[in-house]
């Protein structure tokens, strides 16, 4: 994965677009999970990856997930209630 992309806040319809726009053409891919770490003092570090079926991440051919990594201060309230205290959510 390349460099972190820095955010103040991650909102819910910014990783809607990113899995929209950003979705590879590719047909192992099937949805898309955001998970991230809570409790963190500098944010929230978030792994968006496409997955397929089974939830593996897919892969490029060389050998990198299909995603990005962000670093984000902080997450919408949407994004919050949709995680619940948990680390993963499936989009589907």
């Amino acid at each position: 994965m390349p460099r972190p992309l820095h955010l103040r806040k991650l909102t819910f319809d910014e990783v809607v677009r990113y899995f929209v726009e950003e979705r590879p053409d590719v047909p192992q891919v099937h949805h898309g999970a955001l998970l991230t770490r809570q409790g963190l003092s500098y944010g929230f570090p978030c792994l968006q990856l496409f997955v397929d079926r089974d939830n593996a991440p897919c892969l490029a051919p060389s050998g990198a997930p299909y995603g990005r990594f962000v670093v984000a201060r902080a997450l919408d309230s949407e994004l919050l209630g949709m995680f619940g205290g948990r680390e993963l959510i499936i989009f589907e």
